[in-house]
């Protein structure tokens, strides 16, 4: 069988475009990892990112005319553009099979086939067992409902399968289908590379052992979706892998460093080895820094760490669970930047106690650590979070939603959306707008001899100065 699997447009702002969020940085990784399932069972696939495409609906529609099934990813932040591109398909081939998954439709499994009207059937969980399961059925193999973790249409009725199962050993898993997406230029933001191209991601672990209350997460109502790790082994094969084929890589996982043994036991084999593709890690806990780990991990070539620091205020990081200290921020920031790792931090505004001062504070505290980049954002709620469990859940009037922001006049704060909005981007201005800052990425930068990080910093900048002007 051939498979088109397709990831739909994303609708994003200037602020996640200049904060890291771009989807022309990071490739469809869900998709490549179905992909490689599919290949490894025989099949043909094909993957279009309409993130990416120029001139995407003459491409869609050449490459349904040679496919038998399409799969789309879908998340709830842009689930229309599934819609609407599940509509060309369907009006281009009414009788192909539509088959949806992703946080979506394992967020709200009882509604992602009414949300999506043209969609056949939707997966819940993880995918790459279900999708071959799926090809035997439209192969006349098997029967839908013997499936696991889908839901699907059959005479004018959804019907669920059988219950999902969890993938634990994530060894047992093929490596992404790379080359399904080597057409398309990831890594950058606009024309600027963010990092050593060519760039690609992975995962090691799927889940998280923490339990901050405002992570949207599968483990919160999904039984068995526990912490599950690939071996150091599987990791540094993967890594290798990609050496040579690729310049970076950044690895996505929700915490990379949470098993420090294993972290030492990869970076000993990769600096044994003597790869040269550039590490990303996107999730770190300060909790997690070490000076013997940081030390492995720079000889490994890791070049950025990024951290989930929230707050400047021992309260509300109580109030988030986070189980961390301001003191222990500073160490491993400090840490990370002795090191010469860009350090990337996210902040966020708006829990039930915070205050105008809360948010002062949390703006000096991120201009007093030695970071590089800092993203500010207003608390959303969001559904699978622990805090969306205990303060909409029940909220007759939210009952649709899937994220709402921390707004006073829901109930959720003390500032209103309007007022959140307007000190994140008071945040971003005072951050990126210190002389002491900008004079220390351009030293830098020449430390680095690398100048990519200190050109996006400009362009924060010079879309600052351009909004202030308008």
């Amino acid at each position: 069988m051939r498979f088109l699997l397709l990831r739909a447009p994303e609708r994003r702002n200037l602020t996640e475009i200049y904060s890291f969020y771009s989807p022309s940085i990071y490739p469809p990784l869900g998709l490549q990892s179905i992909g490689a399932a599919l290949e490894f069972d025989g099949h043909k696939v094909e993957i279009i990112d309409l993130c990416m495409e120029n001139n995407s609906e003459e491409h869609l529609k050449n490459s349904l005319m040679s496919s038998d099934a399409v799969g789309i990813s879908v998340y709830s932040n842009d689930y229309n553009s599934v819609v609407d591109i599940s509509n060309k398909i369907k009006d281009l081939d009414s009788n192909i099979p539509l088959i949806i998954g992703g946080p979506h439709c394992t967020f709200f499994p009882d509604r992602s086939l009414s949300d999506i009207p043209h969609a056949d059937i939707s997966v819940i969980g993880e995918g790459e067992h279900v999708i071959v399961d799926i090809s035997r059925f439209l192969q006349g193999k098997k029967n839908l409902s013997d499936i696991h973790g889908i839901y699907y249409r059959e005479n004018n009725q959804v019907k669920k399968g059988k219950p999902l199962k969890v993938i634990n050993d994530l060894d047992s898993l093929h490596f992404p289908a790379r080359h399904l997406v080597e057409k398309y230029d990831y890594g950058k933001i606009g024309n600027l590379y963010l990092f050593k191209p060519k760039f690609t991601s992975m995962i090691s672990s799927r889940g998280c052992p923490f339990r901050c209350r405002f992570c949207a997460r599968y483990g919160n109502f999904i039984k068995g979706w526990g912490f599950r790790q690939r071996s150091a082994e599987s990791v540094v094969q993967e890594i290798q892998e990609i050496d040579g084929k690729y310049g970076s890589v950044m690895i996505s996982d929700d915490c990379f460093l949470a098993d420090k043994k294993r972290t030492h036991k990869i970076m000993d084999n990769l600096i044994e080895i003597g790869t040269n593709v550039d590490l990303i890690i996107e999730g770190a806990r300060v909790d997690s820094a070490d000076r013997e780990v940081y030390k492995k991990m720079k000889k490994a070539n890791v070049k950025l760490v990024g951290y989930g620091i929230e707050s400047g205020n021992q309260d509300v990081l109580d109030f988030y669970n986070k189980q961390v200290t301001l003191d222990q921020i500073r160490a491993a920031v400090r840490l990370g930047h002795e090191m010469g790792f860009i350090t990337m931090a996210t902040f966020m505004f708006g829990a039930p106690m915070e205050t105008k001062k809360h948010i002062n504070n949390t703006i000096n505290f991120a201009c007093s650590l030695p970071l590089d980049v800092a993203i500010f954002s207003p608390l959303y709620y969001q559904m699978g979070s622990q805090l969306w469990d205990e303060l909409i859940k029940n909220k007759e009037d939210t009952k649709d939603k899937y994220l709402i922001i921390a707004d006073s006049r829901r109930g959720l704060g003390n500032l209103t959306a309007e007022e959140l909005n307007k000190y994140t981007e008071e945040a971003s201005k005072r951050f990126y707008f210190r002389p002491s800052y900008i004079l220390g990425q351009i030293y830098r930068a020449f430390l680095r001899k690398d100048f990519r990080m200190l050109k996006n910093g400009l362009r924060v900048i010079t879309s600052f100065s351009g909004e202030t002007d308008a």
